[in-house]
């Protein structure tokens, strides 16, 4: 699979106006990823409650990150799973953590989760992720 990055990117993408717009803080070495996010109210599924679809977004954006560092290339999901534990509401300080577990030449597994800034479990995820070619 080729990718191209336009800046559009639902999640990272500052060129998107729409989008999250986060900002991964990524370990030297690729095994971590901290993403911070406050989701807005055009976020929400039920009133004042982030959609579960942008909490799942969150979760695959950190779990990629830590595939894309990892290999220092792109690359995309392949698999997602994803728990949820409590509601996050919109206007809520999100944060987001991924970590490696394991890899492979051609595989990144990551598992993630989703706290709120007192430590309360919001969410859940593990993944994979591969190596993509690149078209920039």
């Amino acid at each position: 699979m080729r990718v191209g990055n336009n800046n559009r990117c639902f999640a990272c993408g500052q060129g998107n106006p729409f989008g999250l717009q986060v900002h991964p803080d990524i370990a030297p070495d690729g095994s971590q990823v901290i993403i911070e996010c406050t989701p807005p109210d055009h976020f929400q599924g039920w009133a004042d409650v982030v959609h579960g679809g942008i909490l799942s977004t969150l979760l695959d954006e950190a779990i990629t990150y830590v595939g894309i560092a990892s290999f220092d290339s792109p690359a995309v999901t392949v698999q997602l799973e994803v728990r949820f534990k409590k509601p996050a509401h919109t206007g809520d300080r999100l944060i987001v953590a991924a970590n490696r577990i394991k890899m492979t030449k051609r595989l990144i597994t990551a598992e993630a989760y989703i706290e709120l800034e007192d430590g309360t479990r919001i969410a859940e995820g593990s993944g994979k992720v591969m190596r993509a070619a690149g078209v920039f």
